[in-house]
């Protein structure tokens, strides 16, 4: 259960749909119905405030937990993946770079590209987890207002779902899998 939390909080602060959410929805004087603790590799690093069925968390925490670059303009909350470069495709013999341990510039960069590919496809399980939340409390929903909210949210969770699977394909294609 802590997992799927978890998850649900990341997706829904990664894609900024919780902040869309709030904005239609005010949260302001809302009851805190409940607070889950947020753990990464077995530490805390933040707690949850449960308000009308939605998590939310400190998005600098989540920010620097998932390797995500954050910046503030104004009223605006902007996160930005840290990867900018696509990386041509690795060959393990590429031996022209190396770093200071002696590593071949390829196998560095190979071993890049998969520490992208674990993130990416474990946000594409929390984005699948928090489409079927979504989808599930949207009939409790009684103001129409809230009910399309709801509906963009999960619009926008399946975009980022088909972003994220097609990231996994492109760096699948570089890995040569």
């Amino acid at each position: 259960m802590k997992k799927k939390i978890v998850g649900i909080a990341a997706a829904a602060l990664l894609l900024g749909g919780s902040i869309g959410f709030a904005t239609s929805s005010s949260i302001i004087g809302a009851k805190v119905t409940g607070l889950y603790t947020i753990k990464q590799d077995g530490k805390k690093i933040a707690d949850a405030a449960i308000i009308n069925g939605s998590a939310y968390v400190p998005v600098r925490t989540i920010s620097e937990a998932t390797g995500t670059d954050l910046t503030v303009e104004g009223k605006t909350i902007i996160l930005e993946s840290k990867v900018t470069d696509k990386p041509a495709a690795i060959s393990e013999t590429d031996t022209t770079a190396a770093d200071r341990t002696g590593t071949p510039k390829a196998i560095i960069e190979a071993a890049k590209l998969r520490e992208r590919l674990a993130v990416a496809e474990s946000s594409v399980q929390f984005l699948k987890e928090a489409i079927q939340q979504a989808e599930a409390t949207a009939a409790d929903l009684t103001s129409t207002a809230d009910q399309e909210a709801r509906r963009s949210y999960i619009a926008d969770l399946n975009k980022r779902l088909v972003y994220t699977e097609t990231e996994i394909a492109q760096i699948k294609e570089q890995l040569g899998e």
